[in-house]
């Protein structure tokens, strides 16, 4: 009931197209019951004879084809009325299925990091497709069945009473019956139908690990291994599937069952009526045959209640699982604090007693910084030290346990979500690209500016908007942001230039050229803090540096965080931070950190020993071709 009760606001949504797919079964129901009417008016009437004279009848030639052209009318009839329904519903459930996964979709973008760190790419997948598909036939089929069902027995009820409520008595003997064993078996179908779809969700899952870790998986040539891993979840999901068909299986075999019972009820006890053998109550052979065919047209309807029981343990179970996604909240969102009237930010950021864990980890510990508007910070410590995990407080992927981050001197949690993240671009250290063009990958962040907002509910169907309708984007700020990146010689070298297509994930472009394009895609925003974290680590010093070089005419008036743990990096940055276990041990300027010989002292000497043993390496590689060169 509860699933019902989630899903009424969809339906509402087309209550005229489902209130005309009712009305239009309900009639195709009665119509379909006119052949067997005139049937019995004709049997009657060949069967009787006229004046009492043998060899004769008591109907005119005309009169039976006025009858035979009463059977075809009531088959037209019920056929007209059935397309009229398919309409209705089957079209109402389309659409529906479209509003579904269109809010699914628009609810997903509002989840934050937390649900994303819990949920599998493959189980999201698995619910938005196979469990949306049983939802819209529970909607579709489903809802049109168990109408015909419904009405079909209704309309056949009421002419069986009139013939002989004996005898309909007597075949309804048997629904008592019906109603036992679907009850028993509805929950048993429901309970197995989720163990299958999470098994199906399981092997999307492991599917799309695969197809993503393609190259992981070659590397290390385990390919056997994931081979048999993922067949061995599909035998698994055989025996599930077998486990719901054992179930599944019976119930058409016996509604097919409980009806040969009834025909045979019909043929003994009606016989005998036809015959005079049950006092008081009397059939003609024409009011029989009218009787059996009204049965026979419950056949269907029976046999399908057994389908529709699957059909619809299988639609609400799915629902439930959808239900389970549109139930989720982010741990992040705005709030009763939440100014809307905030717009713009200028990017001063202080951090007051910030304390952050996850269950009793403490990760940052009553960390306190200033960081004025403009100011470029540099960010370094040990891997695990809390850096990246300090800019997500800027940008609210996640909230601290204790303390107040402050931009402007507002709470971030009082400025909409929409304005902060509107007005801070991040770079991280492991760039996500889409399989699209370069150009658009870089504008992606323009997306507010080019393209419409994305879906909300609207009281009406409303169809997807035509492909290839979006305006392009602004081509000279992706030029601009490409030549910041050091990514313009590298697109100018490609065959179709900005207009590259990426394979997923960018997996056609290196490392460095994946880190480049992400930097692009932030700096055509020309946020007013601008968060880099570790994303030049791809690239050699040589482009560090000529990317670094161009970032500092962008850095004028923006608020830069620069993470990363190459001093080359960091040393040019107005005030740099070290972070060791959630606590900042070091912080000033790249010259007053090195004269302090702490932690970034030794950093420093570390990274120029390393690049002194790496010249003089390269130096004698060259002496020995010179030798040998010189020896030949």
């Amino acid at each position: 009931m509860n699933s019902i009760r989630t899903l009424w606001p969809y339906l509402l949504l087309h209550r005229r197209q489902y209130l005309l797919g009712f009305l239009a079964v309900l009639l195709a129901n009665s119509a379909v019951l006119l052949p067997a009417y005139f049937l019995r008016l004709s049997i009657d009437g060949l069967t009787r004879s006229a004046d009492g004279n043998p060899g004769t009848t008591g109907i005119a030639l005309g009169t039976l084809m006025l009858y035979a052209l009463g059977v075809v009318a009531g088959a037209a009839v019920s056929g007209l009325f059935m397309f009229v329904m398919r309409r209705q519903i089957v079209v109402a459930s389309r659409q529906t299925e479209y509003e579904i996964r269109r809010d699914i979709f628009s609810h997903l973008t509002t989840l934050d990091k937390a649900y994303y760190d819990r949920a599998r790419t493959g189980d999201l997948m698995n619910r938005l497709t196979g469990d949306l598909s049983a939802v819209r036939e529970l909607l579709g089929f489903g809802t049109w069945q168990v109408v015909n069902i419904v009405t079909a027995f209704a309309t056949a009820l009421v002419v069986m009473f009139s013939l002989s409520w004996k005898l309909t008595l007597l075949v309804l003997a048997v629904f008592p019956v019906i109603v036992i064993v679907l009850y028993s078996l509805a929950r048993t179908i429901s309970a197995r139908y989720v163990k299958v779809q999470e098994q199906n969700s399981a092997i999307s899952a492991k599917a799309q690990e695969n197809f993503s870790g393609a190259r992981v998986v070659k590397g290390y040539a385990v390919e056997d291994r994931e081979i048999a891993q993922y067949k061995s979840m599909n035998d698994e999901l055989i025996r599930r599937a077998i486990s719901l068909v054992k179930v599944e299986g019976p119930l058409q075999a016996f509604m097919s069952l409980l009806m040969g019972i009834a025909y045979v009820l019909i043929l003994i006890f009606g016989g005998r009526m036809i015959l005079g053998l049950v006092p008081g109550e009397t059939l003609t052979l024409g009011q029989f045959t009218q009787f059996a065919l009204t049965l026979e047209r419950l056949s269907w309807p029976m046999l399908m209640i057994g389908f529709i029981t699957n059909l619809s343990q299988r639609g609400l179970a799915s629902w439930s699982r959808l239900q389970d996604m549109f139930d989720a909240r982010p741990v992040v969102h705005d709030s009763k604090r939440t100014d809307p009237t905030i717009r713009t930010l200028q990017g001063d950021i202080h951090f007051e007693g910030v304390t952050l864990r996850f269950d009793r980890t403490v990760v940052l510990r009553d960390l306190s910084l200033h960081i004025p508007a403009g100011q470029t910070l540099g960010i370094t410590g040990p891997t695990g030290s809390g850096k990246t995990l300090l800019a997500q407080l800027i940008t609210r992927l996640v909230d601290p346990s204790e303390g107040r981050v402050l931009i402007d001197g507002v709470d971030v949690r009082v400025i909409p979500l929409k304005t902060l993240r509107a007005n801070i671009a991040t770079v991280p250290q492991e760039p996500f690209l889409f399989s699209d063009t370069i150009a658009t990958n870089i504008a992606f962040g323009l997306d507010n500016e080019h393209y419409p907002p994305v879906a909300t509910r609207v009281p009406a169907f409303q169809a997807a908007p035509p492909a290839g309708q979006d305006p392009p984007p602004d081509m000279d700020r992706v030029r601009r942001a490409a030549q910041l990146a050091g990514l313009s010689n590298d697109i100018e070298d490609f065959p179709n230039g900005y207009d590259t297509l990426l394979g997923e994930r960018g997996v056609t472009l290196s490392g460095g050229q994946r880190q480049r394009t992400a930097l692009a895609r932030a700096l055509v925003r020309e946020p007013k803090i601008l968060i880099l974290d570790d994303s030049t680590s791809a690239v050699d010093t040589e482009t560090e540096s000529r990317i670094l070089q161009a970032l500092r005419d962008v850095q004028q008036g923006r608020t830069v965080l620069l993470i990363g743990h190459r001093v080359s990096t960091l040393r040019h940055a107005d005030h740099i931070i070290v972070l060791h276990e959630g606590r900042i041990v070091e912080q000033g300027a790249h010259e007053v950190l090195l004269a302090q010989g702490g932690h970034y002292a030794e950093l420093e000497r570390k990274q120029r020993l390393a690049s002194e043993i790496d010249e003089d390496a390269s130096g004698q590689d060259q002496h020995d071709m010179s030798t040998q060169e010189a020896r030949a």
